[in-house]
């Protein structure tokens, strides 16, 4: 028979689980949205991403929870617009980078700084391990984008990526604070439908429109609104609600490992010895990060 205390530690494992297939999403996103950028711009890229993403997820939204629209839209509002300004910021980066690889264990820099931003909004204390793991990941972000940080002069992509980082941790953190009280699949639709309708008229501004898309660019855009955007974000909801785990933003660090390997496959791009360093580093601060669960859960 199970304890009450394995019982409780249950849906903190099942959390990270799925957080491990949002990853995966995440990852796949990548190769998708770069592969579209070959013909779309990118913020127009990433409002009909969202807002088709949004719609759809909307229609499979219960009857029941369609009523607590109005309760779910303050947060809703608040968290869809941190998730808007980390995607320009990453759809920007990814469309100057030029190397997808680097770029993505770049972005590594969100989770770990998920724990700070705990600090900041929630006074949320950080463990020792917390500490070690920015000791030893830090130096790996370096190794990435130079050798040492005397010959460290990032390129523009390298830039966005930070920022739709710094963005992404107080995004991950507040979406942690709300999810657990709000309706699942209306939570996540109404954020999805939020991002896509504050891009649009961004892109409207800013961009040139194209004026038509071949079948091949409709099937990596169909790819890139059903994977890393409605079945990531529906399963990201589904992780945080179920439990709050110490883990959770680290384990986030697997979506540019994820990446790193489907460029390889897909481009053939290659890390140099110094990238996988940097890469291993990073690993290992996520190790080295890992709290027991068991830590974390009231004691009955």
């Amino acid at each position: 028979m199970m304890t009450r205390s394995g019982a409780a530690i249950q849906p903190a494992r099942k959390s990270e689980s799925l957080l491990l297939l949002v990853t995966l999403c995440a990852g796949a996103g990548w190769i998708f949205s770069k592969e579209s950028l070959t013909t779309m711009p990118p913020v127009l890229f990433i409002a009909v991403r969202f807002l088709m993403g949004g719609i759809l997820l909307g229609c499979a939204v219960p009857g029941a929870e369609r009523r607590l629209w109005r309760h779910s839209l303050r947060p809703a509002l608040a968290i869809g617009s941190l998730i808007c300004g980390s995607m320009m910021c990453w759809i920007v980066a990814l469309h100057l980078t030029s190397e997808l690889s680097v770029g993505a264990f770049l972005t590594c820099l969100g989770p770990l700084m998920v724990p700070l931003a705990g600090m900041l909004l929630f006074r949320q204390p950080l463990s020792r391990r917390i500490w070690m793991s920015l000791a030893i990941a830090l130096p790996g972000i370096v190794l990435l984008v130079g050798n040492g940080l005397e010959e460290w002069h990032p390129e523009a992509g390298q830039l966005w990526f930070f920022g739709a980082a710094a963005i992404f941790a107080f995004y991950f953190c507040l979406n942690n604070h709300f999810a657990v009280s709000q309706p699942m699949v209306l939570f996540a639709a109404m954020q999805m439908f939020i991002v896509g309708a504050l891009a649009l008229p961004v892109s409207f501004w800013l961009e040139t429109w194209p004026t038509a898309l071949a079948a091949r660019d409709w099937l990596w855009l169909a790819l890139s609104i059903l994977i890393p955007t409605c079945l990531r974000f529906y399963l990201q909801n589904c992780a945080q609600r179920l439990a709050y785990t110490p883990n959770g933003g680290l384990i986030m660090l697997l979506e540019p490992v994820w990446a790193a390997i489907f460029s390889a496959l897909w481009y053939g791009e290659e890390m140099t010895l110094q990238q996988l360093g940097g890469a291993l580093l990073i690993l290992l601060a996520l190790i080295v990060a890992r709290e027991r669960t068991t830590s974390n859960q009231p004691h009955s």
